[in-house]
């Protein structure tokens, strides 16, 4: 349980996930997020219902309510990203996590930048390793760690051309997915 009240301070701290540099061009939209960590906690509060969407697919892997159910959901929400960010399609992360998740409004707002830019990634920008559930959450919530590797892709601008390069970097992360309405939904990311 120390862990865990240590784990939860930790979080409050801020992420660079996929930070990068951009080149030196001041109007330019930054190629990556600096997502703000939400601090979670194992019990649901009501600023942490799900985002609306009209239809979300969720491969039958990642809807069980068991570890592994969980885990395929995180990497399932990567997998998404990536798409989200290479199409880019902001909508391809809508309805996957909480209302209250401050890194995946971060990650889904950095979809829509790329989009209104008309840019996108060359490639996946992750890559998830050594996904596991831990203990320590409550029965409809779980806290998931991994390790997430930054991928080296080109942002790339609508001609095609790179704009920038996100550099490689690996961080040992955590998840909280809350279990509602039948399904996982992320509900934190944060440095573990």
């Amino acid at each position: 349980m120390r862990n865990q009240r240590f784990w939860y301070a930790a979080a409050a701290a801020t992420v660079l996930l996929a930070a990068g540099c951009n080149g030196g061009a001041d109007n330019q939209p930054s190629p990556t997020p600096t997502p703000t960590v939400s601090s979670p906690t194992a019990s649901p509060s009501d600023s942490g219902s799900p985002s609306p969407s009209a239809s979300v697919s969720i491969p039958a892997e990642a809807m069980a309510q068991t570890p592994e159910g969980a885990v395929a959901f995180v990497k399932f929400y990567y997998d998404r990203m990536n798409a989200a960010w290479s199409g880019p399609q902001p909508s391809l992360l809508e309805g996957l996590s909480t209302a209250d998740c401050g890194t995946c409004s971060n990650l889904t707002q950095r979809a829509k930048d790329l989009n209104a830019a008309g840019q996108k990634t060359s490639g996946p920008a992750s890559n998830i390793v050594n996904p596991v559930v831990v203990e320590g959450a409550t029965t409809s919530d779980v806290f998931v760690d991994y390790v997430y590797e930054q991928q080296p892709v080109s942002v790339l601008n609508p001609g095609g051309a790179p704009a920038t390069q996100l550099s490689a970097r690996t961080i040992a992360l955590r998840a909280l997915l809350h279990w509602r309405d039948g399904r996982w939904y992320m509900a934190a990311i944060g440095e573990r």
